[in-house]
């Protein structure tokens, strides 16, 4: 099993993609916004209730109260708060109209919480359409590390194929360069390079999708959005090179031709 994780890292390093931990450094992060959401959580947490409502848009501002405030601001934990992390930071713009939800982590003496804001401008003015707040056990790092105990049945196949496929497909594509294939070789290689269908799982929660129709380049790939996020895996099947296995010898004999 231990060489299976040495494998399944390596491979990671070819074909999987992560960001930065430190979301808040990513020039991608609309900074203004950030430090917004990062401020109004704060009002929330100090029961700031005036000027929090004073913010909140219409589709949510009949559904509000101080009583219902006073239990999402109970959900932070207690004592001193050590630090705040931006763990995820989702924008677009639909209608000429930006909507942005911001994530953060929070670590207290006593405990640590996920908090998110979300938030649209229109006309140059921010207003809050919806936030949560919720404790967790532990640093989201943590329950979204990468293991390989105490798994299901699936995350274990999923992996061994997301390990061998790639090698397959790579093997393949050697032989399909080395064979003597008369016409549109190069059709043959971009069909062997990738998988066909694939099945994808999350790591931490075991939530699976599968997808008939998609393309996965070298049949398996891992990805999490940061060290905060889940890995997902994901692998597809060889169809390319399935099929060119079994028609190489037909392939070859043409070439004789």
């Amino acid at each position: 099993m231990n060489n299976l994780k040495v494998t399944f890292c390596l491979l990671i390093t070819l074909v999987a993609s992560i960001a930065h931990a430190d979301l808040s450094d990513n020039v991608l992060v609309p900074k203004e916004e950030m430090n917004f959401a990062k401020n109004y959580l704060g009002e929330i947490r100090e029961r700031n209730f005036e000027y929090v409502l004073s913010y909140i848009g219409p589709e949510l501002l009949n559904q509000l109260s101080e009583e219902k405030l006073e239990e999402f601001a109970a959900y932070f934990p207690s004592g001193q708060l050590l630090s705040t992390a931006l763990i995820g930071s989702q924008v677009k713009t639909i209608n000429e109209t930006w909507q942005g939800k911001f994530s953060f982590e929070y670590e207290f003496e006593s405990g640590w919480a996920v908090a998110s804001v979300v938030m649209k401008r229109t006309d140059n003015k921010i207003s809050v359409i919806g936030f949560n707040v919720y404790r967790t056990e532990a640093s989201q790092k943590e329950l979204n590390k990468f293991e390989l105990s105490g798994k299901s049945a699936l995350h274990y196949l999923v992996l061994v194929l997301a390990c061998i496929v790639p090698i397959f497909i790579l093997v393949s594509l050697f032989y399909c360069i080395k064979t003597s294939i008369p016409k549109r070789k190069w059709l043959w290689a971009l069909f062997i390079l990738g998988g066909i269908g694939t099945i994808s799982i999350n790591w931490s929660t075991g939530a699976y999708t599968l997808k008939v129709l998609e393309y996965q380049l070298f049949g398996a790939g891992a990805i999490a959005a940061s060290e905060y996020a889940p890995w997902v895996v994901t692998v597809g099947f060889p169809l390319g090179a399935v099929i060119f296995w079994i028609k190489r010898k037909s392939l070859i004999e043409q070439g004789k031709c």
